[in-house]
């Protein structure tokens, strides 16, 4: 299984994937709000990712795909970054290898037009019908870097 990652400034969400390409599918969206103004926060956001990551067997995490925050002017807020270094500390902890996306190979890894913004695309592809929740809040970007790594 691949777990697509997104952090936002109030949450982690972690698209549970299988398949590639034509195969591919979401199994499971998840949802970790965080508020991350606290070492003891931080803390919290560990267990419950540690809790995800830990799972064995048929459902066993095989890589995170982690959809990484950007700097400069416009880019990620702290806390999305604080949510990006726990999704990586929890990984390395159970010996998950992370694969980092920057969000602008999505464009390409999608087949998007020219014009196209990645998240349109991930929308077109993967809900089309708009019944997944959170889908604007960072699903989009969780599920758009795990069908990146499954070689989509």
């Amino acid at each position: 299984m691949i777990l697509g990652i997104s952090t936002t400034k109030s949450a982690v969400i972690i698209a549970e994937t299988k398949g590639a390409g034509g195969q591919f599918v979401i199994t499971a969206l998840r949802t970790i709000p965080v508020q991350v103004r606290s070492g003891d926060e931080l803390a919290v956001l560990l267990q419950s990712l540690d809790a995800i990551f830990a799972r064995k067997g048929r459902g066993a995490v095989s890589v995170i795909a982690l959809l990484k925050c950007s700097s400069g002017r416009f880019g990620s807020c702290l806390e999305a970054i604080k949510g990006e270094a726990m999704v990586e500390l929890a990984a390395v902890q159970r010996g998950i290898r992370v694969v980092k996306v920057a969000p602008q190979s999505l464009k390409k890894s999608l087949g998007c037009a020219a014009a196209e913004k990645w998240r349109d695309r991930a929308a077109e592809l993967f809900n089309p019908k708009g019944k997944l929740r959170n889908w604007s809040k960072g699903a989009a970007g969780a599920v758009a870097v795990a069908y990146k790594v499954a070689g989509g």
